[in-house]
């Protein structure tokens, strides 16, 4: 719990203090590898602070799983999207490891967001994040190739490659677990 703590204190510029208040409400679960956090067809109500595992979110389309993100340590997770206009959410979100999440509940953030400024300030820097990381995922989809989209993937979380099967990071990344591969092995002899 110190890591989340010391990473929301970082990412929020929070006192030790307001850390304390935002997290009271969050209760701790634990999770087993491929168990659902948030299905598809429910709608979201709930936001997860990973503190130790991986989650990922996943779309289901004609029989296809496509990854749509992953979730690490220290990193908040939910369908942000379902959570805003409740609907049923589009995608599921699943452990890819056994997973410790501290889960808050929409009306519990929103007791906190009513009673401490500072949340509703967290708040909207979450929605700012956010868009910024969707922004660099269209951008990256539409304009580099697929070596370059895993090279910064594998800069973004080292541990990536070993953490995750290749035929998910292969469907996060818009390609087939072959062209993965190829580019794994064009990385390994400087090739690429």
């Amino acid at each position: 719990m110190n890591n989340i703590k010391d990473s929301i204190r970082t990412l929020f510029n929070l006192s030790e203090e307001e850390v304390n208040i935002f997290l009271s409400e969050f209760t701790k679960e634990e999770r087993k590898k491929n168990e659902v956090f948030i299905a598809e067809g429910e709608v979201c109500h709930k936001v997860g602070l990973i503190e130790n595992g991986l989650m990922m979110c996943v779309y289901n389309k004609d029989g296809n799983e496509i990854i749509e993100e992953f979730a690490f340590e220290n990193g908040f997770i939910t369908n942000y999207y379902s959570y805003l206009t409740f609907k049923p959410s589009e995608k599921e979100i699943r452990c890819v490891e056994d997973t410790t999440v501290h889960v808050i509940t929409r009306q519990s953030l929103d007791k906190l967001g009513n009673d401490y400024p500072f949340i509703r300030d967290m708040a909207r820097q979450m929605n700012e994040m956010l868009f910024l990381r969707n922004h660099d995922r269209v951008k990256s989809l539409l304009l580099h190739s697929p070596v370059e989209r895993y090279l910064q993937l594998i800069d973004q979380r080292k541990d990536l490659a070993q953490r995750i099967p290749q035929y998910l990071i292969a469907s996060h990344l818009g390609v087939t677990p072959e062209t993965i591969s190829r580019i794994r092995n064009k990385i390994s002899t400087g090739h690429y």
